[in-house]
């Protein structure tokens, strides 16, 4: 019982953990004129290290296993290490002409989020390559498509911001009117493939916190968890998609859920599920 009650405190503190450090180095982001952009990716490099021995040692002394759900578990943790650097900018994206003068922060931004699809990614793979999931052919068929459309949403999307400001740079350079640039290089189609993206994205989390569930690889909180902000992000990018990004007054907490960042939070959110579920017989001491 006293096993149990500490991996529960345990797995609060990490919910917590991303949120703590991001604030903690957000004095530091680049975004403010007098910090260096260098130094700042240094801080974030030395805290993914201790990120990493925290992923490993949770590995050896909490799930004591090396199997490869665990492993995989492990890696979805290790998304905390693009989260961290996200909330570390402490600065929404400059869609500004200001972009121009420091376009690496833009940069720095989008090469977190695919490192966050790259260990998501990574993830998958060990539960494909150990079978874990245990899929009827037809099944495993249609989540490997909905899998691959994800990943392939997700890549498109941060292709398509990270060269936003070279974009906008030739915009203005043929002379066009820099306010005019947004709604022209993030057009109804390209927030469509978003929408697209989002539901995908948000349904596979729902699927997979279920199906671990089954297999009693997490605790019951985590899949109610999970499902319930999962259909929130779903409800959010229908409506984005329905109302054209002109959502009504009242509802814009909506756009949260749209942005990239937020399945990769539910997913490193699985990944602390996976690490601290503590077996029969750990409950039983």
């Amino acid at each position: 019982m006293k096993k149990k009650i500490l991996l529960t405190l345990t797995g609060v503190f990490l919910v917590l953990l991303p949120f703590l450090i991001g604030n903690a180095i957000g004095k530091y982001s680049p975004y403010v004129e007098t910090n260096s952009f260098k130094g700042f990716v240094i801080i974030w490099a030395i805290i993914s290290i201790a990120l990493a021995a925290t992923a490993f040692l949770l590995l050896k002394y909490v799930a004591q296993s090396f199997e490869s759900i665990s492993i995989g578990g492990a890696f979805l943790f290790l998304l905390a290490s693009p989260i961290v650097g996200i909330f570390g900018l402490v600065s929404p994206p400059d869609l500004t002409l200001n972009m121009l003068e420091h376009p690496e922060r833009e940069h720095l931004r989008y090469l977190y989020l695919f490192f966050a699809t790259l260990l998501f990614i990574i993830f998958i793979l060990f539960l494909y390559r150990s079978n874990f999931l245990k899929l009827k052919k037809l099944t495993r068929w249609v989540i490997t498509v909905a899998l691959i459309l994800a990943f392939a949403e997700f890549i498109w999307e941060f292709t398509h911001h990270y060269f936003y400001p070279e974009a906008l740079k030739d915009w203005v350079n043929q002379g066009k009117n820099a306010e005019a640039f947004g709604k022209s290089y993030d057009n109804m189609t390209c927030i469509d493939i978003g929408v697209f993206g989002r539901l995908i994205q948000y349904s596979l989390i729902i699927w997979l916190s279920i199906h671990l569930y089954q297999f009693r690889q997490i605790n019951i909180l985590s899949p109610i968890i999970l499902s319930i902000l999962s259909l929130l992000g779903i409800v959010s990018a229908t409506a984005i998609y329905i109302t054209e990004m002109n959502l009504p007054k009242g509802f814009e907490l909506s756009f949260l859920f749209f942005i990239p960042g937020m399945p990769f939070l539910l997913l490193y959110w699985l990944g602390i599920g996976l690490l601290t579920k503590p077996g029969k017989s750990e409950i039983a001491a």
